[in-house]
């Protein structure tokens, strides 16, 4: 939160001295009101409020990054393999078979979208069969195709890397790992498909390879990079703060705190977000009997004016009080929805305090 520069006040009259008639002459002194409107330290509410675990600013502010956690998953060569549940236990000659399988990793909590403007997973599976599926002993060569996805294994594919058993082996115990970028708009989360193309392996005994039905393929998906320039987060109840503003009103002196009538705080609110908010505000200072809470909405639009009156015992409760401060939290309307927020967004309220006094 930032604060505004404090501007000096200016004095409106609102009421003057009636006319003197013919020969009347006044009994007692006359009563005057003034207003005093006396600009204070404002507020500014940056989007980083507003963000969800896991949602945060890059260094520079220009980007958002959304951290998410690996995920794990597998496949047995039983599912894979048809042909292969039949021969469980055996070494012969290895079925051809083919097949893939997938998994998704979820955005963080609460965000719906984000428009990417670079993204990266790793994607690495380990082969617990007990031969090289890519070469297998006396056949042709296959492949394994890692496809990464916008939603679901049925979603827009966003990159795909062919590991092809020419130039690659993936033989017994051992590793393979891939790269796979995107950008632009995803949902709310990523699918990586394997699929798998394996052919037969040579007739002759020589190449046989023990079938075992329960070994796995085992894959991790670690994502790396995800920087958005902007989210479509879900915002209703979200709670965020306000931070601490000086009101610096201790200069008030105390017969000018007795005049106080009436007074209001007027706020004037930028919410690039046209999301409806209840503030809370509290005033307190050391030398006050007890702090003054107030209840202020914010509409659901871009700008908007907003005044909160103060009784007038709540106005001399403060007011000429040394190191009083105003500090709160907004928590957004629960039908709020869905909000597009981009870095750099910010809410502003600027606040004046609007006092009537009695003169005279």
């Amino acid at each position: 939160m930032k604060s505004l520069e404090r501007m000096g006040g200016r004095i409106t009259l609102l009421a003057v001295m009636g006319a003197l008639w013919a020969c009347d002459i006044p009994t007692a002194t006359p009563k005057l009101e003034q207003e005093w409107i006396l600009p204070m330290s404002g507020t500014s509410v940056e989007v980083g409020e507003f963000l969800p675990d896991d949602v945060d600013l890059t260094e520079d502010s220009s980007a958002f990054t959304l951290r998410m956690d690996p995920i794990f998953f597998e496949e047995t060569l039983g599912d894979l393999c048809a042909a292969c549940l039949a021969l469980d236990g055996l070494t012969v000659p290895k079925p051809a078979f083919a097949g893939d399988f997938h998994e998704s990793v979820s955005l963080p909590d609460d965000v719906e979208s984000a428009q990417v403007q670079e993204g990266r997973v790793s994607v690495e599976a380990r082969n617990g069969f007990g031969f090289d599926p890519l070469r297998p002993p006396g056949g042709e060569r296959g492949s394994v195709i890692l496809t990464l996805r916008d939603g679901g294994p049925g979603g827009p594919v966003l990159d795909e890397v062919v590991i092809d058993g020419e130039d690659t082996s993936f033989g017994p115990g051992t590793s393979i790992s891939r790269e796979l970028e995107y950008s632009g708009s995803i949902g709310s989360s990523l699918s990586v498909t394997v699929s798998v193309d394996s052919p037969a392996g040579g007739p002759e005994p020589g190449n046989w390879v023990p079938i075992r039905i329960n070994d796995e393929i085992e894959v991790s998906v670690t994502p790396e990079v995800l920087e958005a320039e902007s989210a479509e987060i879900s915002m209703g109840g979200m709670v965020f703060g306000l931070g601490v503003t000086d009101l610096d009103v201790g200069d008030m002196g105390e017969d000018m705190v007795e005049r106080i009538k009436a007074g209001s705080f007027e706020l004037e609110i930028v919410n690039p977000w046209s999301m409806g908010a209840i503030l809370t505000l509290t005033i307190d200072g050391p030398t006050m009997d007890a702090p003054v809470v107030l209840i202020v909405p914010i509409p659901a639009t871009p700008t908007s004016a907003v005044e909160v009156e103060f009784s007038q015992a709540e106005l001399q409760s403060f007011l000429g009080e040394p190191n009083v401060i105003m500090s709160g939290q907004g928590t957004v309307d629960q039908d709020a929805g869905v909000v597009t927020l981009a870095p750099g967004q910010t809410m502003i309220i600027d606040a004046r305090l609007d006092l009537v006094i009695l003169i005279g």
